[in-house]
């Protein structure tokens, strides 16, 4: 995911199936959040959202090329595209969700303070040292801070997976055995410490029990990268549609006999326990193909392309705002939704709500790179030529 849509020159190779795929993912993320599905669409949901996350993983570690950059080099350009975002982004949703909560009185600045402490240090933290509240749904009139930054868990284990994945790389891809033996490892760990998470009743510390197997994902992805596994070559014509029917068959049949198996929601796996884990691996293997293979498909409607591509190159500050735009859509116009898998809300309102949330995203988008294209045109405007002085 990546914050700004700069395209740079090494960009205008890249196989823009992929961002077509990126951004038919993250709106599918939004309608597993907003949407409010009735009972007949239970089976379309859970074949649109199960996979959805451990594909991102997979598909981050796609264009990782070895000895590019050293690992230092690496993990300091990922912490300014992550973890400035990250804090960034939070810091103005809890200013928005604090102002609103004190004019309406649903929470008390302390209470709004314990929020975002909540959300800085993780909740399971707390938990494992004795110091979390009890949960409450809080006032029906007010905006949960926590609630309206539900999503930015995933940013939070990209990061810590992104360290691990670039200190191993390279040491990881440049044998198969070895990358059989790393990968295997990693997803034995992940296993063991859902095992731990299970019987504490607990996740750890910012659900770093499953950060293994988002490292195991990215060096998968980067595997299929080094082989080209999702090029064109692979996924010719004639294969898109076989290719993209039986990988959602192999979804379908585990759905259809262990409903909701490998659902990774908030970081966490919360129908099966730790065995959860396999079919989620199963996922981020196999979904990049049904994504890749269908985008193709998408390729030749131009119009459509291009959207999805926009939406594509912006999947970051997409997956941090959808949720804090459909809340205050809600609040302000009555037009509820779906937030973060509560039922509640009526089909058709939620639908119109994910409509003007994409809508408003689309247009707060436009805005804002309209602003920081003319910061950065005065920027150079103003800077003195090569080779004068002041």
């Amino acid at each position: 995911m990546a914050e700004n849509a700069i395209i740079t020159p090494d960009e205008k190779k890249r196989d823009y199936a992929q961002d077509i795929a990126k951004g038919i993912g993250i709106l599918l993320v939004m309608q597993v959040h907003i949407f409010d599905y009735p009972m007949w669409y239970q089976i379309i949901m859970a074949l649109t959202g199960v996979w959805l996350m451990p594909f991102f993983f997979t598909l981050s570690g796609y264009y990782y090329k070895p000895g590019a950059r050293t690992p230092g080099q690496s993990i300091r350009r990922r912490t300014g595209q992550l973890l400035r975002p990250y804090f960034i982004y939070s810091g103005v949703i809890w200013g928005i969700t604090t102002v609103y909560n004190l004019i309406t009185g649903a929470y008390s600045l302390w209470e709004c303070f314990k929020q975002y402490l909540t959300f800085l240090f993780s909740r399971n933290t707390l938990v494992l040292l004795g110091l979390a509240e009890k949960r409450t749904q809080g006032s029906v009139s007010g905006i949960s801070f926590t609630g309206a930054t539900g999503t930015f868990w995933f940013i939070a284990m990209m990061f810590f997976a992104d360290v691990i994945f670039y200190l191993i790389a390279d040491w990881t891809l440049a044998k198969t055995k070895r990358f059989i033996s790393v990968t295997s490892g990693l997803i034995i760990t992940s296993f063991l410490l859902n095992i731990l998470v299970d019987s504490i009743g607990t996740g750890l510390p910012w659900n770093v029990q499953n950060v293994p197997m988002a490292t195991a994902l990215m060096l998968i992805g980067a595997m299929f990268g080094q082989h080209k596994i999702l090029s064109k070559d692979f996924t010719k014509p004639k294969w898109m549609v076989i290719n993209s029917l039986a990988v959602l068959a192999v979804i379908a049949v585990i759905q259809w006999q262990f409903r909701g198996a490998g659902a990774f929601s908030a970081g966490v796996f919360i129908y099966f326990g730790a065995v959860e884990l396999f079919p989620c691996v199963l996922y981020g293997a196999i979904a990049p193909f049904m994504a890749i293979s269908f985008s193709r498909l998408l390729e030749k409607v131009p119009v459509l392309n291009k959207a999805l591509m926009w939406v594509g190159h912006r999947t970051l500050p997409i997956l941090l705002v959808h949720m804090i735009i459909s809340t205050l859509i809600a609040k302000f116009t009555g037009i509820d939704a779906r937030v973060m898998g509560q039922q509640g809300a009526n089909t058709w309102e939620s639908l119109l709500n994910l409509a003007l949330t994409i809508a408003v995203i689309v247009v707060y988008r436009i805005v804002w790179e309209f602003i920081l294209k003319k910061i950065h045109s005065r920027k150079q405007k103003t800077a003195p030529a090569a080779g004068t002085t002041l």
